[in-house]
């Protein structure tokens, strides 16, 4: 089964790559939840720590496309090393400012700042295994490995969270949030196969990333996704609470994210012969029929039993995502490529979060059928994605 993934740890530095991008990654799933008990624990309210926490979402998202294209412009060393460590100088001004009484309109000025800075580490890995893998083989079953990754980083920055903040406090947890950021970057940048060609600036003028056509078309069916998954991940702790164990809650969303890495180790030990944009479209109805069942559920077993198979085809799902999307980005502008898919994605992710609370005062299977049903759009969007031709190549 690991035969696949031996032949991307096997090219030299990818080893190192995967390391210190994980490391580097690990506030992606740490802030929230360590941003949230800072503020609220300063401020004694919840909507002023929720909307910190929001604040730091939606300023990542917006300003990822801006660096993307900074990172394919001036080099990753020169972008993504200075905004690691002019986060890490934000965060201690929040820890100090939370620590002074400050009003709750500049801690959440201070976290929008922050989320603002963070490095787009994720986008920047997968704009290299587009640039250094030529073997499309090997580079999708690298976009797997990477999505399985991502998945790590979501499951172990909370733990990591929790455990500081039991032993010392919320402070200390943002304060570690923003060392490891900082180390992370370095580490990250320092590795053989990012310091190479690409780490330096461009002398060639680069083509807009929005300039591609079937970029822009993948846009709408990300944000669609993004969109699924954010109700979900409301409906599954509604879906606790109703069955009547708040405890379920996060066991829940754990096995989610467990099926996400299961399903994405059997998608990249495989070999694919059919045409990304139709495998595209098909994981993405296979990922409705995955979450449809959850519709029906009303027990705590039902929905521990069903979030494991809700979770498996988000990963194989992303991978191929990531696939045409390296197949779309167009000569000089991959970072930034991928940067828009991250903002898309981010975007339908509080958009879909939202409604999903929205809709769950209407029944507990209401955020279920709203994923339904936008990731079904999105499949039918995708319909589009699968009938282009890849984006030439300067």
């Amino acid at each position: 089964m690991f035969i696949r993934y031996r032949s991307v740890l096997s090219v030299p530095g990818a080893p190192r790559l995967f390391g210190s991008a994980l490391v580097a990654r690990l506030p992606q799933g740490m802030a929230s939840l360590a941003i949230l008990l800072l503020v609220r624990g300063a401020t004694g309210s919840y909507p002023a720590a929720g909307a910190a926490v929001g604040a730091y979402a939606l300023a990542s998202a917006v300003t990822a496309p801006l660096q993307g294209a900074l990172v394919d412009r001036f080099g990753r060393v020169r972008v993504l090393a200075p905004t690691a460590f002019a986060q890490g100088i934000v965060l201690i001004a929040l820890v100090v400012a939370s620590r002074a009484g400050g009003h709750a309109v500049a801690l959440v000025a201070l976290s929008g700042l922050a989320g603002g800075l963070y490095p787009p580490i994720a986008p920047t890995v997968r704009a290299l295994l587009r640039e250094r893998l030529e073997d499309p083989t090997v580079r999708e079953t690298a976009y797997a490995l990477e999505s399985i990754a991502q998945e790590l980083v979501w499951i172990t920055g909370p733990l990591l969270v929790g455990l500081v903040i039991t032993v010392i406090s919320p402070a200390a947890a943002v304060l570690l949030l923003g060392v490891v950021c900082m180390g992370g970057t370095v580490l990250f940048v320092r590795s053989p196969l990012a310091a190479g060609r690409g780490s330096r600036p461009r002398a060639h003028r680069r083509a807009a990333a929005l300039g591609s056509a079937q970029l822009r078309a993948l846009l709408a069916p990300i944000a669609l996704t993004g969109v699924g998954l954010g109700a979900v991940e409301v409906g599954l702790p509604s879906l606790a609470l109703h069955a009547g164990s708040r405890s379920a809650s996060g066991l829940m969303l754990a096995l989610w994210s467990a099926g996400s890495l299961t399903g994405g180790l059997w998608y990249g030990s495989r070999s694919w012969s059919s045409p990304l944009g139709a495998r595209y479209r098909l994981l993405l109805l296979t990922l409705v029929g995955c979450t449809a069942p959850l519709i029906a559920a009303r027990s705590v077993p039902a929905g521990l039993a069903l979030s494991l198979v809700a979770g498996l085809a988000i990963a194989p799902m992303f991978s191929c995502q990531y696939a045409l999307v390296g197949r779309a980005a167009t000569a000089g502008s991959e970072t930034e490529a991928f940067t828009w898919v991250t903002a898309a994605l981010v975007g339908g992710l509080a958009a879909g979060s939202a409604a999903g609370g929205a809709v769950a005062a209407q029944g507990v299977s209401a955020p279920f059928l709203l994923s339904c049903a936008a990731t079904t759009l999105a499949a039918a969007l995708a319909t589009v994605v699968a009938g282009r031709r890849p984006a030439r190549v300067a």
